[in-house]
């Protein structure tokens, strides 16, 4: 079911669950999924957990104003 849902043209996935109950696997999961040399992806992470090729990965730094917000801006 979520395969499906991840080949639609736009929309929203929440995954959202307590610690270790495997939101960071499953978004990680996903993003390999889709990821293709057709699509640009970009992520915004605190932290970025794993490193996955052909994604542009930003890591979040609040101490130098570079926040989710500033980000999707």
């Amino acid at each position: 079911m979520i395969y499906k849902n991840l080949s639609f043209p736009n929309g929203i996935i929440l995954a959202t669950g307590p610690t270790g109950s495997g939101k960071t696997t499953t978004l990680y999961a996903c993003l390999d999924y889709v990821n293709t040399s057709e699509v640009n992806i970009i992520t915004y992470e605190d932290p970025v957990e794993n490193k996955m090729r052909g994604l542009n990965q930003a890591q979040i730094r609040a101490d130098i104003g570079f926040t989710f917000a500033s980000g999707l801006r």
